[in-house]
């Protein structure tokens, strides 16, 4: 029987190793407290006056909504330079890698969709973008049936030509698509249907009735190689000087399940020759906190979705 035991202990052991279970122990430093408390009051640490949520950067700028889905630009420092108020009905939208905006109004026909753009150069001024519309016709009239019928001597019934009559309009569109290919430096797409279209010197929407992404394949997978980079790419890991790991917590069904463990990071931070310790939260022996920005002065570190600023009391 203690044989047997044995075996059961081993296997339940091995489970939960394979499913990511963590011995876990007491705290072993319960006077550090929980961030954003800390030790040392010379040093303030406050969270930042906005929420921001899809966090993105490029070489000078953060580019995030607020939970009103309004756009916040930033400095690298994380200093707000400009927010701008989500427009009215607006659907999709899309940041380039030079922090111009563009985005989708649309209109009861897909033809009159307008797209605008908020130039950064040019101080977020509201831009209409020129339309190029490649579109099948809605149906097929009698007079074109007919003029069909006329010229191949057919009987055949009127309804049997509609294919016949999208399948040239579809090769017509797709032979103009290609030729919008040449010198085409970026394509940001808005909806299946609707693009922008960048050149050196000039831009437009692009409006077809299909996904007409894959015609711009390579372009496309360019243009998301330079894309705005998400947050997570500029977080750096704090000092740490332990973790601990309290508790497992368990989720799945009936079938397949596993165990996230969870419990401290010790993290020491200094701030012009000012040192203060805390404890962060974290999951899966993660940093709990992450520096998103360090000068002499500021630190700006981000804990989960929520944007704190260190710096020195006055």
């Amino acid at each position: 029987m203690n044989h047997t035991l044995r075996i059961t202990f081993l296997i339940f052991v091995l489970i939960f190793n394979s499913c990511g279970y963590q011995k876990t122990e007491e705290d072993r430093h319960p006077e550090i407290p929980i961030f954003p408390k800390h030790t040392n009051n010379k040093i303030s640490i406050k969270e930042f006056p906005f929420y921001l949520t899809n966090i993105k950067y490029n070489q000078k700028n953060v580019f995030a909504n607020n939970e009103n889905g309004d756009w916040i630009i930033l400095d690298r420092k994380f200093n707000k330079i400009k927010q701008l108020n989500k427009p009215s009905a607006y659907v999709h939208s899309y940041i380039s890698k030079d922090g111009n905006i563009y985005f989708l109004k649309p209109k009861e026909k897909t033809e009159l969709n307008e797209v605008y753009k908020f130039s950064i150069q040019d101080n977020f001024k509201k831009e209409k973008i020129v339309n190029l519309i490649l579109k099948s016709r809605e149906g097929v009239s009698i007079r074109d049936s007919l003029n069909l019928v006329y010229k191949n001597q057919t009987n055949k019934y009127i309804d049997s030509l509609t294919s016949d009559i999208y399948q040239k309009e579809e090769k017509l569109i797709s032979e103009k698509i290609k030729k919008l290919n040449s010198n085409l430096i970026s394509i940001f797409p808005l909806v299946n249907e609707v693009s922008v279209l960048k050149y050196e010197n000039k831009e437009f929407a692009l409006y077809t009735r299909y996904d007409h992404t894959n015609e711009f394949k390579d372009v496309l997978e360019k243009t998301q190689l330079n894309e705005l980079k998400p947050i997570w790419n500029l977080e750096k890991s704090p000092k740490s000087f332990g973790k601990v790991t309290l508790g497992n917590s368990f989720s799945g069904n009936h079938y397949v399940g596993g165990y996230t463990p969870y419990g401290y990071n010790y993290v020491e931070l200094s701030l012009n020759n000012e040192t203060t310790k805390f404890k962060a939260k974290n999951s899966n022996n993660g940093n709990g906190v992450n520096i998103l920005y360090k000068s002499k002065d500021t630190i700006i570190i981000n804990d989960f979705e929520r944007l704190y600023y260190i710096t020195l009391k006055k």
